[in-house]
């Protein structure tokens, strides 16, 4: 069984080769593949080798940060995770002091501004590797201690899972 031939614009190897470094040019691809072929998007970012979520997340970064005149290179050293970050809040008036803010603080530290949480410079990053099963009794615990479901993520499992611990360590 032969399968559908895609019509899908053809994207030359060497632009897949060179996305993680030239993310701004993949951007500005991307979202003119996505204002001018919106049905041949998906396929664009497969054939580029990341997921959609990514490839909505580089088109929206140079929607926002296109047309306000800010060099390149800035943009290269913050990086896309901080730019994705601010895509959605940068406009002409605060995008200077977004962006100095980027520079200055980490992706997680800007994620809590950007909410309205304080950023606390002694905070320390725990990472856990959990199978399904356990996944699951995580996140039915931290949801039933506060955290809130959204997305494919939870919102707020830090302080859920500070509020569980702390009830079994109390004095």
């Amino acid at each position: 069984m032969t399968g559908m031939k895609s019509n899908a614009p053809h994207v030359p190897q060497a632009f897949i080769d060179m996305i993680g470094d030239h993310f701004l040019e993949a951007a500005r691809y991307l979202r003119e593949i996505q204002d001018e072929r919106p049905d041949d998007f998906a396929a664009v970012a497969k054939s580029l080798g990341i997921g959609r979520r990514k490839a909505y997340h580089l088109a929206q970064l140079d929607r926002s940060f296109h047309a306000l005149g800010i060099a390149p290179d800035r943009l290269r050293r913050i990086g896309w995770t901080k730019l994705s970050l601010l895509a959605p809040y940068v406009d002409a008036d605060n995008v200077h002091e977004l962006l100095k803010l980027a520079e200055a603080v980490t992706a997680h530290e800007l994620k809590m501004y950007l909410r309205g949480d304080p950023i606390d410079p002694d905070t320390r990053a725990v990472v856990l590797y959990l199978n399904k099963a356990q996944y699951d009794v995580f996140e039915k615990a931290v949801l039933t201690a506060g955290a809130i479901k959204q997305h494919k993520g939870l919102l707020y499992k830090e302080t859920a899972l500070i509020r569980l611990l702390s009830s079994i360590v109390a004095d």
